[in-house]
C-alpha cells in the first residue's frame, strides 16, 4: 500500500509541475501577444513619422537588388523594440527568476542596445555603415567572457561541459576553461550573427525563427525536470524550465511582429531585433546544454552564413569569383528570379523541418 501511495504522489507533483509550468507559459504567450498587439501599430506610426527608415545599399553595390527592394524605402526600422517590450512584459509578469533567467535576459538586452545604437547610427548618417564588424565581434567578445565567468561561478558549470552530439550518445566534454570560452564565443557570436545575415527579406527570420524556439523551449522543459531529463537521456539542469516561460514569451511579440513583417513589411525587425534574437537563440541552446542540436534546429542561420563566408572567400582568394550570384543565399536564389515571397516561405518550412529532425536527433533512443 505504501509502495502505491508513493507512486501516486509522485505522478501527483509531476502533474502539478507540468500543469504550473504550461499555465505560466500561456500567460507569458498571451501577454507579450497583447502587449505587442497593443504597442506595434502606434511604434510603426511613431517611427514612420520620425522618418526612421531603413537605410539600403545604392544601386553601385547591389546593381539589381537596389530596384527589387526600391518599393521597401520608406519602410520604418528598428521594429525589434516591440519584440523586446513584448517579450519583458510577458516575462517579467510570470517568470520565477533565477540564474539561468538573468543571465538570458542580460545577454538579450545587451545585444538589443547594441543593435539599436547600430540602427540609429545608419539612420542618422543615411548609409548601411553602422557600427563597424569588428566592433560588434568585439562587444559580442566582452559579453561572452562576462558570461564564461557567470557561468565559471555557477554550482552548475560542470554540466555545461559536457554537450550531448545529436543521434548519438556520444559526449564532448569542453577540457579547458579558454576552450570553454572559444566554443562559447563561437556559439553566441556565431547564432547573433547569422540570424543578422538572415534578416534580408520581409518575414524571413521571423518565420524561421519561430520553430527553433518551439524547439528549445521543449528543451528547456525536458532538462528542467529531472524525471523527463532521466528518461530523455539529458542533463538536468534545475530552473532550465523557466527558460520555456521565455521562449514563451519571445514567441508571443514574434507571432504579432510577423503580422506587420509579413510581406510586403510595414516594418522592418533591423538589427536591434536581429542581433539580439540571435544572442537570445544562442544563449537558450547553451544553457540547454544542447548547442550542437542548434546546428540542426537553426539550419537555415548556418546556410545563411556559410553562403556568406564562401562568398568572401571565393572572391577574395579566386580573383574575384564568385559562388552565389549574390550572399547571403537568399538574395542568390531573389536574383534568379524567385519572389521573395516564395522564398520565404520555403525557408520556413524548411526551418520547420529540421527542427523536427532537432527533436528526432534529440531522442535518438527511441529509433535504436
Amino acid at each position: 500500500m505504501f509502495f502505491f501511495n508513493n507512486i501516486h504522489h509522485e505522478i501527483h507533483r509531476e502533474l502539478c509541475w507540468g500543469i504550473d509550468l504550461f499555465r505560466r507559459m500561456g500567460y507569458a504567450f498571451c501577454i507579450s501577444f497583447i502587449v505587442a498587439g497593443i504597442i506595434a501599430p502606434i511604434v510603426i506610426k511613431y517611427l514612420k513619422n520620425r522618418k526612421m527608415e531603413q537605410v539600403f545599399r545604392d544601386q553601385n553595390e547591389v546593381h539589381i537588388l537596389a530596384q527589387l527592394h526600391s518599393p521597401k524605402a520608406h519602410t520604418p526600422t528598428m521594429g525589434g523594440i516591440i519584440i523586446l517590450i513584448a517579450m519583458l512584459c510577458g516575462t517579467i509578469r510570470v517568470v520565477h527568476w533565477n540564474f539561468q533567467v538573468i543571465l538570458t535576459l542580460i545577454s538579450y538586452l545587451a545585444l538589443a542596445i547594441t543593435g539599436f545604437v547600430d540602427d540609429f547610427a545608419k539612420i542618422r548618417a543615411h548609409n548601411t555603415r553602422g557600427i563597424s564588424g569588428r566592433k560588434k565581434l568585439l562587444i559580442q567578445l566582452i559579453l561572452t567572457i562576462a558570461i564564461a565567468l557567470a557561468l565559471r561561478h555557477n554550482s552548475d558549470y560542470a554540466q555545461y561541459c559536457a554537450l550531448p552530439i545529436p543521434f548519438s550518445s556520444s559526449i564532448w566534454t569542453i577540457s579547458s576553461g579558454l576552450l570553454f570560452l572559444i566554443f562559447l564565443f563561437f556559439v553566441l557570436s556565431g547564432t547573433s550573427n547569422a540570424v543578422n545575415l538572415t534578416d534580408g527579406l520581409d518575414g524571413l527570420v521571423t518565420k524561421c525563427a519561430i520553430p527553433v524556439l518551439f524547439f528549445f523551449g521543449i528543451v528547456a522543459i525536458i532538462t528542467g525536470n529531472e524525471r523527463a531529463s532521466a528518461w530523455c537521456d539529458c542533463t538536468h539542469i534545475p530552473g532550465n524550465e523557466e527558460l520555456a516561460i521565455l521562449c514563451a514569451s519571445m514567441l508571443g511579440g514574434l507571432s504579432v511582429f510577423l503580422w506587420y513583417n509579413a510581406y510586403p513589411a510595414s516594418i522592418f525587425m533591423g538589427d536591434m531585433g536581429s542581433l539580439s534574437l540571435g544572442m537570445f537563440i544562442g544563449i537558450i541552446a547553451f544553457l540547454t546544454n544542447h548547442p550542437f542540436h542548434l546546428v540542426i534546429a537553426g539550419g537555415i542561420f548556418v546556410m545563411e552564413a556559410l553562403s556568406d563566408m564562401l562568398q568572401v572567400f571565393s572572391f577574395k582568394c579566386f580573383n574575384k569569383r564568385r559562388i552565389f550570384k549574390m550572399a547571403p543565399i537568399h538574395h542568390h536564389f531573389e536574383l534568379s528570379g524567385m519572389h521573395e515571397a516564395k522564398i520565404t516561405q520555403r525557408f520556413a518550412m524548411v526551418s520547420y523541418f529540421l527542427s523536427i529532425m532537432a527533436m528526432v536527433g534529440l531522442f535518438h533512443f527511441f529509433i535504436k
